[in-house]
């Protein structure tokens, strides 16, 4: 046994000097061949600077080498030193057999850096070079899968499906063209190829993204069996929980989803949306005690989580604690963006606290917002009315009518403010 496979062996159980040992025996008594062999493993173990020691002397034997100098850039881009790999893709020459590989490398290079245009040139031209290469197939569809151009991976994809790959570099090709056409609002579409994926390998996050997918159809009873289905398979995988919960909520099935809740924090009490959701049922299951213990617990975990506070805020309301209320959507508003329903439950709140000038002036707010929402303005043109603003209830009864305009309470409210006016 050649010291190399000496280090390796070493490293497998856990003997770090041994293994350093066999490495300095390695650099100088093994053959090339040896040395190649041995760099190949340290690579795929993850023992970069080795690999890049071994590269090196053998470079200076094998100065044309350029998979060595390749495989310096790859290195070079792990360790996130992108003038260095730079550097050695460059002395890599368009005549060389290698140069391929090395536009795929300084491809992957420019795609670390954000410059997906410039590492789509690349691959285009190692396209262009190799039209029939796989390889180049995946990396120009994953390409455009990170660039958001989901119709262009999706023809990468499915060519390389047609050519008989299931997979490619671990990841299952039919679940690729589901997530990227489930991005273009083709569920149908996207709901074949993630059956697909779940046919020919039933891993839990095929399972989910089906699941997902079937809840967006609102085909809720076929998500839940599958997320039932998940939960069994691996109870760890905390994020089917509330989504689960969630679909059996959509099913009206209240005391399951509250029970699915309570399952998922026993596996996972730091998902805040375990407990934004729980409490969501618990609000349906008229158990506000409960309900506001999540919000509390939520906030904790997810501070400055908007969509949390406004929800907790809507049962302080509920509940009438007002001033409590006050407290939190003041916090809320104090941000420089801010959902504009804060400005709806400040106006409520003040309203029932009679300070009706903080009331008037949270209305006003909002309603720059919330000019499309027939809900708002009905409560805008209530308070309107028992403040006696006869000019602005007539703007504010327009724009109201014009999204309800057969609601005849309204009707008869402009037709009187008209005639008393």
């Amino acid at each position: 046994m050649h010291n190399g496979n000496k280090m390796i062996e070493a490293l497998e159980n856990n003997q770090l000097e041994e293994a350093n040992a066999f490495f300095a025996q390695s650099l100088e008594v093994d053959s090339d061949e040896q040395l190649y062999d041995l760099a190949d493993n340290l690579y795929h173990l993850g023992f970069l600077e080795e690999t890049k020691q071994i590269y090196k002397q053998l470079l200076e034997t094998y100065t044309e080498d350029d998979e060595l100098k390749i495989g310096l850039a790859e290195i070079e881009i792990e360790s996130n030193n992108i003038d260095e790999a730079m550097e050695w893709l460059l002395q890599v020459s368009e005549m060389s057999e290698s140069y391929p590989q090395a536009l795929l490398v300084h491809a992957d290079l420019y795609q670390v850096q954000g410059l997906y245009e410039a590492s789509e040139q690349k691959l285009l031209k190692a396209k262009e070079l190799l039209p029939e290469e796989p390889v180049i197939f995946f990396a120009l569809a994953e390409l455009y899968f990170s660039m958001g151009k989901y119709t262009q991976a999706i023809h990468g994809y499915e060519e390389l499906l047609a050519q008989g790959y299931n997979e490619f570099s671990g990841i299952t090709l039919a679940s690729r063209c589901g997530a990227s056409y489930s991005a273009l609002g083709d569920l149908e579409q996207a709901a074949l190829y993630f059956e697909q994926s779940v046919e020919e390998n039933e891993t839990v996050d095929a399972l989910f993204e089906l699941g997902i997918t079937y809840y967006q159809q609102k085909e809720f009873k076929r998500g839940n069996e599958l997320f039932f289905k998940l939960k069994k398979l691996d109870p760890s995988y905390t994020s089917v929980y509330p989504n689960l919960a969630k679909g059996l909520e959509e099913e009206n099935q209240l005391e399951k989803a509250d029970e699915v809740i309570r399952e998922g924090l026993q596996m996972d009490q730091y998902n805040d949306e375990l407990f934004t959701v729980g409490a969501e049922i618990a609000i349906k299951l008229e158990d506000e005690e409960t309900a506001e213990e999540y919000y509390l617990k939520a906030q904790a975990l997810a501070p400055d989580n908007e969509g949390l506070q406004l929800a907790y805020t809507n049962l302080l309301l509920k509940q009438e604690r007002f001033e409590d209320a006050i407290k939190l959507i003041e916090e809320a508003l104090s941000h420089e963006q801010v959902d504009p329903q804060f400005y709806w439950n400040a106006a409520l709140a003040y309203d029932k606290l009679e300070n009706y000038e903080k009331a008037e002036y949270s209305f006003k707010q909002g309603h720059s917002f919330l000019n499309q929402n027939k809900e708002f303005l009905k409560s805008y043109i209530y308070f309107l009315r028992e403040a006696g603003e006869r000019v602005v209830i007539k703007t504010v009864l327009a724009e109201y009518l014009v999204l309800e305009p057969s609601d005849e309470e309204m009707l008869e409210l402009l037709e009187s403010n008209n005639t008393n006016y």
